[in-house]
């Protein structure tokens, strides 16, 4: 007989990156892990989740039931999935151990007007060894951002000195969109150094090699942002290929030596004492 006093489970919809961490099973089905802006939760699903094309991590509207004890056990029952989500609705804090850096660099990638950009730079930021590599990794093995957190902190000095170029020198130049790919391309050009600096987790790499392995590891969000706009492509192909990239004609972009010399400026002031530092970075500017 129907339970007239039986409550049903609460349900539950957010923005959520979906991180599938078993193989299938008949009788429990798959298991996950679900990140969202507040914080991250483990989860059953039956859903097909088509991982074969862009990796064991998706993305969208999640709509979830609570099983079992509250706050512990969740079904996730639906998955809308949406490549252009603002991506501080996705990411916790908790991802980094530097307060406030998660909220301030998807601050800025939220603000980008070019979409193609925002959903490049998400898909490189949402790959499997990335979402809590590009967070947890330092920067070098020396005293430039040399801890835990230490890369996504330069990564996003860098893009914040971009960002905070006069907009009316950017506006004589025409460089709307050169600034924009400045953003992405400051917190993109370390991004092979997550696999440098973990001997446990990756196989050792030089990290003399990071700017090509980087490459590497972004073909797939870079063979996407070129279908979707072809020579946003080829430029943000170009500015991530390093420092001795060789092409016919003249560097288009000059964003290039501006990214380069602020990539500098970061380094020179982390190496300082820090009664000599006088930089200050103010990482919340309005886009």
């Amino acid at each position: 007989m129907f339970n007239s006093k039986r409550v049903a489970p609460a349900a539950l919809k957010f923005p959520a990156v979906v991180e599938v961490i078993s193989d299938p099973d008949p009788n429990h089905g798959v298991r996950c892990r679900l990140y969202s802006s507040c914080d991250w939760r483990e989860a059953w699903t039956w859903l097909p989740l088509d991982t074969t094309l862009y990796g064991p991590l998706l993305w969208g509207v999640a709509t979830t039931l609570e099983i079992g004890r509250p706050s512990e056990d969740l079904l996730l029952v639906d998955l809308h999935q949406d490549a252009d989500l603002p991506l501080s609705n996705l990411l916790p804090e908790q991802l980094c151990p530097i307060p406030g850096l998660v909220r301030q660099t998807t601050r800025l990638i939220d603000g980008l007007q070019h979409a193609a950009l925002r959903e490049f730079i998400t898909r490189a930021l949402l790959q499997p060894d990335v979402l809590h590599g590009y967070w947890n990794s330092p920067a070098s093995r020396g005293n430039h951002h040399g801890y835990p957190g230490g890369l996504a902190q330069h990564s996003l000095e860098i893009a914040t000195m971009v960002a905070s170029v006069d907009p009316e020198w950017l506006k004589e130049r025409d460089w709307h969109q050169d600034r924009e790919l400045g953003i992405v391309f400051a917190l993109l050009h370390d991004y092979g150094k997550i696999w440098c600096y973990d001997p446990i987790a990756f196989e050792p790499v030089d990290s003399r090699e990071h700017e090509a392995l980087g490459l590497l590891k972004l073909e797939e969000p870079l063979r996407i942002l070129t279908q979707q706009d072809r020579n946003l492509g080829i430029q943000m192909r170009e500015l991530l290929s390093g420092r001795q990239t060789q092409r016919k004609g003249p560097y288009p972009l000059a964003i290039n030596k501006v990214v380069r010399a602020f990539d500098q400026f970061s380094c020179e002031m982390t190496r300082k004492p820090k009664a000599e530092s006088r930089a200050t970075f103010d990482c919340d500017i309005p886009f």
